[in-house]
């Protein structure tokens, strides 16, 4: 493993003499190094491998100030794109239910089926009455025929609604779709509008997310993740900023709400199932410099950081610019990690650092660590 060591003396002569006795004064309180880094000042360093001699490299980054993603978080979750609470029309009791959970239903199937007893009994009452007003119209003369044309209309009329209540006993689903929950057993007593089944249709599924009004276009492919699954979903609707993502202007200023749709046909995706998209943090948030954000070989964006003296490369999700020179990001950081704003050489993930200083041939500080061996009286070593 490669490990690099910051080091002034030698390679900034320039100033060496002006700055000894300044450079020793600090040294002796163990800090230069740390200031060193956290301005971002650039500092060389350079590279030993086990067999052969150090290489040097310039390095500046810069301490960066974290935002928690909590103060952030607005949960997405996946949603069909015609969903119903299918309820029943009429009092009665539920005699069977047809469906279970999952099931998908085609249009006009029975999902539940009411007692049909009393709206039976309603039918064939309206039928009898219908018969005997038929009966009297024969066998009425004079003003009696219209009464009796009269009573033969009632009859037809009651028959009519006895055989919608009657039919309303049978639900049918409205459309194809998926049965999400039961919401009623059979042997329960239900009233006119109690719910009795939700059911979707999951060809398609859609979601609200905040979006910046570039990418905010109606038609345009935006792309999001699903519980880490990556896709792509088509804008469908453009709306006013929704009042759960009014937060987010922290962090972007120029955004909107969209309604983006899904196509499931394949049903690999569910309803409730978690969304993420870019604007919505989901590790600390820290403003660094545009510069310090390169893109790998592969087209993916990267970041590098100083963590404990190792390198490591981060995956940061972008939210928003500030300017030109900086902008908000996302990625796992730790608290003291510094972001990597320029390297006068590629460093790989891993390799280990530690800044160094050479301060002319002196002699060893009384103000060095108690107990520590001077093994060579010229140089002071300072760790950040």
């Amino acid at each position: 493993m490669t490990r690099f060591v910051f080091e002034s003396d030698t390679m900034i002569k320039t100033c060496q003499d002006r700055q000894t006795k300044t450079l020793q004064s600090i040294l002796n309180r163990s800090v230069f190094g740390l200031l060193l880094l956290t301005f971002g000042t650039p500092t060389t360093a350079y590279s030993q491998q086990k067999t052969g001699e150090p290489q040097t490299v310039s390095i500046q980054r810069e301490a960066i100030t974290l935002r928690h993603p909590r103060d952030y978080y607005v949960p997405l979750n996946l949603k069909p794109l015609r969903s119903l609470t299918i309820s029943t029309p009429i009092d009665g009791i539920i005699h069977a239910v047809e469906v279970k959970p999952g099931d998908k239903p085609t249009a006009k199937a029975v999902v539940v089926r009411l007692d049909p007893s009393i709206p039976q009994a309603e039918l064939d009452r309206a039928e009898a009455a219908l018969e005997v007003a038929r009966e009297e119209q024969k066998n009425a003369t004079g003003k009696a025929a219209a009464v009796a044309k009269a009573n033969v209309a009632l009859a037809e009329a009651d028959l009519k609604l006895a055989t919608i209540r009657m039919e309303q006993t049978i639900i049918r689903a409205p459309f194809e779709g998926e049965i999400f929950r039961i919401l009623a057993a059979p042997g329960e007593f239900v009233r006119a509008g109690d719910p009795l089944v939700e059911l979707g249709d999951t060809t398609k599924l859609q979601v609200e997310v905040p979006l910046s009004r570039e990418q905010a276009q109606k038609g345009s492919s935006i792309n999001l993740n699903v519980e880490e699954q990556a896709t792509q979903a088509t804008v469908d609707q453009v709306l006013p900023l929704a009042p759960q993502f009014e937060k987010l202007r922290d962090l972007a200023r120029s955004i909107t709400s969209a309604v983006v749709i899904l196509d499931n046909k394949n049903a690999q995706f569910k309803p409730g199932q978690s969304v993420s998209v870019d604007l919505i943090p989901r590790y600390p948030i820290a403003e660094v410099p545009t510069a310090s954000v390169s893109n790998t070989p592969e087209g993916v964006r990267k970041i590098q950081i100083v963590r404990e003296n190792v390198i490591r490369d981060l995956t940061p999700q972008i939210l928003g610019q500030i300017g030109p020179e900086r902008l908000f990001l996302s990625a796992p950081f730790n608290k003291d990690d510094e972001i990597i704003v320029s390297t006068s050489q590629p460093l790989t993930d891993g390799t280990q650092v530690q800044p160094r200083l050479t301060v002319g041939k002196t002699q060893a500080s009384p103000a060095a660590t108690p107990g520590s061996k001077p093994a060579k009286p010229p140089e002071k070593k300072v760790s950040f």
